[in-house]
């Protein structure tokens, strides 16, 4: 738990960017747990959630922890949850773990969500004859502009050989 580290405790944080990496801090100091939310309207009962405010060293920088959940292992933090804290190597992995198994099961379901992409065009193409016209006109664009680009390279191909043939060059220019 938050609230149980010491000072040389280490910390586990996973940025969950792009590119994952994790760091592992030294616990420099902890907060004594305080009320997440200082006060409380009237006719409410009291929130009696707890946090920490940790400072941790990492690579020679200190860096604050605020608002941790002071009876938790694990956390999110920042602003998009982007990153993960963890008091807990174990938790830790279990965090990877999950992460990792996401993963695995996105790329497994490639094949599904292609065929629910081709379905959905169809369905759209049966309903929606503006679809089908729009979809038919853009492959047909497509199509020519495959065809432009070909003729292209070989008009330009033809008339490499052409001078060739007839004896048109950098030479005969000068």
């Amino acid at each position: 738990m938050f609230q149980n580290l010491r000072t040389n405790s280490q910390l586990y944080i996973l940025h969950k960017d792009t590119n994952p990496y994790i760091e592992y801090g030294s616990v420099i100091s902890v907060s004594a747990p305080k009320p997440k939310y200082p006060s409380t309207p009237m006719g409410q009962f009291p929130q009696m959630e707890m946090v920490v405010d940790i400072v941790v060293n990492i690579n020679g920088q200190n860096t604050n922890f605020q608002g941790l959940p002071s009876g938790a292992d694990i956390a999110d933090f920042g602003t998009n949850g982007n990153i993960v804290v963890s008091c807990s190597r174990d938790a830790m992995n279990n965090e990877l773990s999950m992460m990792k198994q996401k993963s695995c099961d996105i790329l497994k379901s490639i094949d599904y969500h292609r065929g629910v992409i081709a379905s959905c065009d169809r369905m759209l193409n049966d309903i929606n004859p503006e679809y089908a016209a729009k979809q038919q006109q853009e492959a047909e664009i497509a199509g020519l502009k495959t065809q432009i680009s070909d003729m292209k390279k070989e008009f330009s191909d033809f008339m490499s050989v052409l001078k060739e043939q007839l004896g048109i060059g950098a030479e005969t220019k000068k």
